[in-house]
């Protein structure tokens, strides 16, 4: 807090009171859906830089997955995501959806929607389970 030699009572000016106003932390709002991130550093890494990050009172919306993490950890970042209100979307990138696919399975929820996204080194493995997964729903149609 700054004060002028000048002022006379040493009060506060109304900058200073409104910089200590900004840096109280506020009530989350429960009306803003967020999207939440699971994915390794560069697929996190880039989905913070366009904005999607959110840090509220020791809560982030995001988890970089390391390949030393463990899955209880992501398991229990997931579940922490899955039952807030306020998680609208997930983004997923593919090598951790496939090693949380037992969970994915038992996520029956309207909202949050659970959403995979290929990265680079899995793009080839990306599509072909995709291709299967068409092959197979066609196969069922005809049956």
């Amino acid at each position: 807090m700054s004060t002028f030699t000048n002022n006379p009572l040493n009060k506060p000016l109304v900058e200073d009171v409104k910089e200590e106003e900004d840096h109280l932390e506020k009530p989350e709002e429960t009306n803003v859906i967020r999207i939440g991130i699971i994915a390794d550093t560069e697929v996190a890494l880039g989905l913070l830089l366009v904005g999607i990050g959110y840090h509220h009172q020791k809560f982030r919306n995001y988890l970089m997955v390391e390949n030393d993490t463990s899955l209880a950890e992501i398991e229990e970042f997931f579940h922490k995501l899955y039952k807030r209100p306020n998680i609208g979307i997930i983004l997923l990138d593919y090598p951790t959806a496939k090693r949380l696919s037992p969970v994915l399975e038992k996520c029956k929820k309207l909202l949050p929607v659970v959403v995979i996204l290929p990265t680079k080194a899995s793009i080839v493995a990306y599509m072909e389970e995709k291709e299967r997964l068409r092959r197979q729903r066609q196969r069922e149609a005809y049956n």
